[in-house]
Formats: structure tokens, sequence, C-alpha cells
């Protein structure tokens, strides 16, 4: 852990006077450092957890960012609540701050304390753009780098309201979330976990999601992974706890529930009635699926990007897809279905809207049911 010259009583005496510049002021603040302390409302919090639940970023909607150097070393970040507060005063907050650190911590240390001005949301967002890189660079899919948010840089805001909800900043937000979820698909995912690597409040990021995708952040999660887990189930003969586990779901009962949830079978049943299930090919929702777009809209294009040959022929003049990647349906006996958020529609994928969806699979099996 970083270590710094303070102490706890140290931390004490020091949140005693952030507490004084709150009530002086009237702007709500706290002090978190780089050695898991916060100072909130003239208490001491120690370690992650407790620091976690007690911050509360989302309860202060609009913040100004402080960072604090202990002679030219990052120490941590002042948090002003800077709703309804003019830039004039956040810019003198910073002085006042500075002052109140280096009268207590100056004589005791003879340490110099130095207060930034505030971070803007274009700083912020190339901190998390670089933060995002740095994690990506190990990885082997670079693509996974996101972009960062474009906001106006003369506010002070975790919830851009000079954003149009439709506009730029908000889809590449939306584009960033989506990202992380990809990338950590088979770990436990969060809405605030989520936001705070979009610097987003949870509560603003849950709407714009349901808003640019008609789909609710938690419904989008558990259909990507419960499309994972119809595939192991039908393709693996993995343990359903074993399956559970390796997406994210630390209860199999929890697991067990969301996957009956979603596809009206048990994942013992499922495995059950699937076991002639030879390839499956899954397609998640992102940013390039339209409102006015279809499955077979979605499929064509994933088909088209990843190389993947497939063929259609009209059937009672609708597009059917009768072979992928040279596997074509045998009369009567097997062939290609598709399913959506993990049911099968009983109608043409050129007729089945996407709008609201999170997941489509394309499934070569037996025939136990209408194909599409």
């Amino acid at each position: 852990m970083i270590s710094y010259p303070l102490k706890q009583e140290d931390y004490r005496t020091l949140a005693g006077a952030v507490d004084t510049f709150s009530g002086i002021t009237q702007i709500e603040t706290v002090f978190y450092t780089l050695d898991e302390q916060l100072l909130k409302d003239g208490t001491l919090y120690t370690g992650i957890e407790e620091v976690q639940q007690h911050i509360d970023l989302d309860g202060l909607k609009v913040y100004a960012i402080f960072p604090v150097t202990i002679e030219h070393r990052l120490w941590g970040f002042v948090i002003c609540n800077s709703i309804d507060v003019s830039q004039q005063r956040i810019y003198l907050s910073r002085s006042y701050l500075e002052n109140i650190f280096n009268q207590l911590l100056e004589p005791q240390f003879n340490i110099t304390v130095s207060v930034w001005d505030a971070l803007d949301m274009e700083q912020l967002s190339k901190i998390r753009y670089f933060d995002t890189f740095l994690r990506s660079a190990s990885s082997d899919d670079k693509s996974l780098v996101t972009t960062p948010v474009k906001t106006d840089m003369n506010r002070f805001t975790t919830e851009p309201s000079a954003f149009s909800e439709d506009g730029e900043g908000v889809h590449q937000s939306i584009e960033a979330s989506i990202q992380y979820i990809e990338k950590n698909i088979r770990r436990t995912i969060s809405l605030s976990k989520v936001a705070q690597e979009v610097f987003l409040s949870p509560s603003y990021l849950s709407r714009i999601f349901k808003k640019v995708l008609d789909v609710n952040f938690i419904d989008y999660v558990n259909n990507r992974k419960i499309a994972i887990a119809s595939e192991k189930l039908a393709l693996t003969k993995l343990p359903v706890n074993y399956i559970a586990n390796q997406i994210g779901f630390s209860q199999t009962s929890y697991f067990t529930k969301i996957f009956k949830q979603r596809t009206g079978l048990t994942p013992s049943e499922y495995r059950h009635q699937n076991t002639s299930i030879q390839k499956i090919y899954t397609i998640h929702r992102d940013m390039t699926w339209k409102e006015t777009d279809t499955v077979f809209d979605v499929s064509k294009r994933f088909f088209q990007k990843n190389h993947i040959s497939y063929f259609s022929q009209p059937v009672n003049g609708y597009p059917y897809i009768n072979n992928i990647d040279n596997l074509a349906d045998s009369t009567g006996a097997r062939g290609w279905i598709y399913t959506i958020d993990c049911k099968q529609p009983t109608i043409p994928s050129s007729a089945v809207s996407v709008k609201g969806k999170s997941v489509v699979q394309w499934i070569y099996t037996a025939y136990m049911t209408n194909p599409n």
C-alpha cells in the first residue's frame, strides 16, 4: 500500500478541519487519499470496503475533483459537491483547502501540500482513456481500448446536462460501457462498477443505457451471460456450477433462477433437450444495431464482418438462412434455427425486430421445432 507520513490521529484531525470547511462554505466536501483513507462529515473511514460504503458519489450528483499532492507526490483528491455552486466559489475553494492542509501539516511534518485546480470533465475523460489504455496494453484484444468521452470543459459534472441524451458523448459512454461488459462478461458485473469505469453516476448511466439501447442494463448483462451459458451447456460437459462460476455467478441457485427466467428451462433441462446442437454463433448487441434492424439484418452484418460464409434463399417471400460456414440444412433432419434473448421465435428472422433486444444466436441442430 502507498504510505504517507500521517498517522490515524492526524487524519482524524484533518477530517475535522475538512468538515469545518464544509460548514463554513456550505459546500459538501470529502477527501480521499491514495492510502485508502476517506475523510467525510468529520469522520475517518479506513480501507477500501469502508471507503466504497461511505463515499456515495452518486449522492453528490455534480462534483468538482481537486488533486492534492505532498511535496509533488500525488496524495489524494478533494471532492466537492458543486451543484448550484459558481465556478468562482469552486476556484476559491482550492486556495482555502490548501491553506487548511498546510496550517495543520507543515509545522508538524515540515511538508508542503498543494491543491491543484479542479479537474474538468475533459481531463477526467483523458485520464479514464489513459487508464483503459494501460490496462488494455496487456490484452490480446486491442480493439477494446475506448475513446474518451467529450464533454463541456467549463462544467464540473459527472452527469453531463450539456449533452443531448442522443448526442455523441452519450453514445461514446454507452460504447465504452459495452466494451467494458464485453471484456468482463465472465466476471460479476454491476451497474456501479461500469459507471465508475466510464465516469458517470450509476443513475445517469442506467437512464441513458435504457434510452439509447431500449433495454435495461441488468437485462442486457444477464441476457449476454445466459447466452454464453446456453452455449456451454449444449457444447460441453462442464458441470452447471462450474459454468455458473465461469460467467460471474457466485451462487448456482441464482444462476439457475436467471437461466430459467430467460429460457423457460433449468440448465439441466436445457442440456438434456439440446444434445443434438453442433454449432452456435452468438451475436451480442453493440452500437451498430439500429432501431429498424431485424435479426436477419444484424446477422448478415455479423457474418460479413467476421468473414463467415452464409447462404439464404427465399421461402414464402422471406429470406431463409440455410447454410452458415458450410453447415447446411439437411431435409427434415438438421438445420439452422435462431434465438433472440435466448428464446426461439416462430416467425422468419427478417420479420423479427431487434429493438430492445440484447443477443441473437444461430444454432445448428436437429429440428425439434419449426426453423426460421
